[in-house]
């Protein structure tokens, strides 16, 4: 397998890491050359409509969905065609595991186009509204990749997940990983490739049903292929994802961005072709008797040279007949039917599956059952010594091309172990105010994960300074058998009973208006601490599909009227404060805003950038966020908002829906509660409580100790750091 074709599976690996965002060197021009391969727009479009002539109206959405959804169907055909033929029972299975790099990341190239910065825009309340239905919010494990897994689990094809063992499976054609690949590696660079990411979006929902899935078909796959529709609603979801990806593609057409976006559509639909178009004929080929004993003995060559060295076949060592795989199947398929291993025709008396292979044999357990299956297979096929063996020589060169895209242990090249953090460059030591305007997008600069990291440490450190002398915080101790929910319940009628006895002093409206806007900075970015968990594998895991809900809930669910940034910016307005998009220069440099005011933000984007990393510490963030208000702090904010005749909408907003019960404060514990359950043992007892003791970090890093010995122990904690990475 060529280095280019192994690249595939590397580079579809390496986009997975959700804290590996910036690309390697070679892969931004791989991305653009990419690109650059596909045809224009209205040329791919007048093709497949077969209007005979271009037709420079036929480029908007409609006209190419028209178009791909044309050709989606006649490709459907070509496999139902090729499977409904003989078949030796590997076409099926082919077919279901190379359309899994692609569809168990259905919609992942989705994750990173919403930011912190841009968290009031259209686009972005569509994106989300769209990519939110994917992930099957509010339910772990209810993403369109789940449901795939679920088919292949159904159809003994190995339940696998992106990751290692996926890019490295032998069932798979390298191929199949470059489309998903490229769209995995451009989802890591929203901001440059956000139009073009959108059009690709548009061509998958309206292809629907990947077409090797539907030319299988339901009744053989046991399922509706409904489930399988990219372009179809989930659950409750009233409007189709083809008519959110619509609503998505208006929002760039919009923004002038059109070309961008028809471009990405034909460049999606020039890959998916070539993909189909190499899938058929490999699954053509599957049809044969031939392919899956010769793809077996393929797979197995490397590790089998070692142990066969002694074994005669036709005058040379069998092993050497595994090192010459490469030379293709014909002259050793053949000898192996010629061996006394076999008898053609006739499996039960061939000594390779009776004596070899057997409880007794020198080979027992080598070959799993469905590899026992294919070698019985082949025997039972094989004519008799002397018969006419047809067109045998032509597929078995066509066996020797194909196996050129073929994997096996050990071709996936390896990874790159360089830590995510020290990537190169340098970022300097801005303050806060200006950072934060860089940290709102989700593209690195060179250097700037390392201040992230950084930053987000040293005030970790300073967190856990006295943590366990300090009021007010998470119990010492999780306890595995109550949780967190009867604390969480006391927590909540202690806010209540401050409120009820504090009878706070109302400011007056000066001092109102001014704390309301040097809170800007952070509500402006509200569930900015979370948007790590847009990433696919996180959004819905057991505990992270809490967060990404939380995330959904505080950006409004796809609705303006409910987007919380809009709604603090509306009052804001109705305070005289007329503040410039939060992503703009103009909006860090706001005179108005004090410095200060850009620490705790910051914070947020930072820690926000390593989800894995720096998980425990997020959940425990999260809980203190949701907590802070409810009960106590919404109330008196909303008899001060009141007194001066100023919308209450946000403060209600957030005291209803981060309620103790069924809201925010309620999943924040329950995500801990899930994650601490699900430790694996560690010498003999569970490590929850090292992890514990930094959700109890993150939980007090909302409001960390002020003070000269606390700041130094984080600056001394972050360089320690720094040291022991390198």
């Amino acid at each position: 397998m060529s280095v280019s074709e192994s690249e595939h599976r590397a580079a579809y690996l390496r986009a997975l890491d959700p804290e590996w965002p910036r690309p390697r060197e070679d892969e931004l021009p791989r991305l653009l050359a990419a690109l650059a391969e596909a045809p224009a727009a209205e040329a791919l479009a007048t093709e497949a409509l077969a209007t005979g002539e271009a037709d420079a109206e036929l480029t908007g959405p409609d006209e190419l969905v028209a178009g791909v959804r044309e050709w989606s169907a006649a490709e459907a055909l070509v496999f139902r065609e090729i499977l409904a033929g003989p078949s030796t029972g590997s076409a099926q299975a082919r077919v279901l595991a190379n359309c899994a790099p692609l569809a168990l990341s259905a919609g992942a190239w989705l994750q990173w186009l919403p930011s912190a910065g841009d968290a009031e825009s259209e686009l972005t309340l569509r994106v989300l509204a769209l990519y939110a239905s994917d992930v099957g919010v509010g339910y772990p494990h209810a993403d369109r990749g789940s449901d795939y897994r679920a088919l292949l689990r159904a159809h003994r094809v190995r339940d696998e997940t992106p990751g290692p063992r996926l890019a490295g499976s032998d069932r798979i054609e390298s191929a199949a990983f470059r489309f998903p690949a490229l769209l995995l590696a451009m989802s890591r660079l929203p901001r440059r490739f956000r139009p073009e990411l959108l059009g690709a979006d548009l061509c998958l929902r309206a292809v629907g049903v990947l077409p090797p899935l539907a030319g299988a078909g339901a009744d053989a796959l046991g399922v509706p292929l409904g489930l399988l529709d990219l372009g179809a609603a989930r659950w409750d979801e009233p409007r189709p994802a083809l008519e959110l990806s619509l609503a998505a593609a208006e929002a760039v057409l919009a923004a002038g961005d059109g070309a961008r976006l028809r471009h990405g559509f034909a460049w999606a639909w020039h890959e998916l072709r070539r993909w189909c178009a190499g899938l058929a004929r490999e699954v053509r080929l599957a049809t044969h008797p031939d392919y899956d004993v010769w793809r077996l003995i393929w797979t197995r060559a490397r590790q089998a040279a070692v142990y066969h060295g002694g074994f005669p076949l036709e005058g040379r060592p069998l092993a050497h007949w595994f090192a010459d795989v490469d030379a293709g199947p014909g002259a050793f398929l053949d000898a192996l039917a010629r061996s006394a291993l076999v008898r053609p025709g006739q499996p039960d008396r061939s000594p390779l599956l009776t004596g070899l292979i057997g409880e007794k044999g020198r080979m027992f357990r080598v070959f799993t059952e469905d590899e026992v299956a294919v070698l019985r297979r082949w025997i039972a096929q094989l004519p008799p010594p002397g018969a006419e063996v047809g067109a045998a020589g032509s597929v078995r060169e066509e066996l020797h091309r194909a196996q050129r895209s073929w994997s096996r242990n050990g071709d996936l090249p390896e990874a790159d172990h360089r830590s995510t953090v020290d990537q190169g460059g340098d970022f300097g030591s801005p303050s806060p105010r200006a950072a934060y305007r860089t940290l709102l997008g989700r593209e690195d600069p060179p250097g700037l994960r390392r201040f992230a990291h950084d930053y987000a440490t040293r005030w970790l450190a300073r967190s856990r300074y006295g943590l366990d002398r300090a009021p007010g915080q998470l119990p010492p101790r999780w306890d595995p058998e109550t949780g967190l929910r009867a604390w969480l319940a006391a927590e909540h009628e202690r806010h209540s009973s401050e409120h009820e006895a504090g009878r706070p002093r109302v400011p007056d409206r000066e001092a109102l208006v001014e704390s309301t806007l040097q809170l800007a900075p952070l509500i402006m970015i509200d569930g900015g601490w979370l948007q790590g968990f847009t990433d696919h594998q996180h959004a819905s895991s057991a505990s992270g599909h809490f967060l990404f809900q939380t995330y959904w809930d505080e950006l409004g669910n796809g609705v303006r009227e409910l987007n919380h940034p809009g709604i603090y910016r509306d009052l804001l307005r109705e305070m005289g404060v007329d503040l410039p998009p939060t992503d703009s220069p103009e909006f860090t440099a706001w005179p108005g805003l004090h410095d200060e005011s850009f620490e705790l933000p910051v914070y947020w984007l930072c820690v926000s950038r390593f989800p894995r990393t720096f998980l425990p510490e997020i959940l425990g963030l999260n809980l203190a966020m949701e907590l802070s208000g409810v009960g106590g702090g919404y109330r008196d904010s909303r008899i001060a908002l009141r007194h001066h005749g100023f919308s209450t909408q946000f403060v209600d907003l957030h005291n209803t829906i981060d309620n103790v019960s069924t809201g925010h404060s309620a999943w924040a514990v329950d995500a801990i509660d899930g994650y601490l359950a699900e430790l694996p043992p560690l010498a003999g007892r569970r490590d929850d409580d090292a992890v514990w003791q930094r959700v109890r970090t993150g939980y007090r890093s909302l409001n960390p100790p002020e003070g000269v010995v606390a700041t130094l122990c984080g600056t001394v904690r972050a360089r320690t750091t720094r040291y022991a990475r390198r």
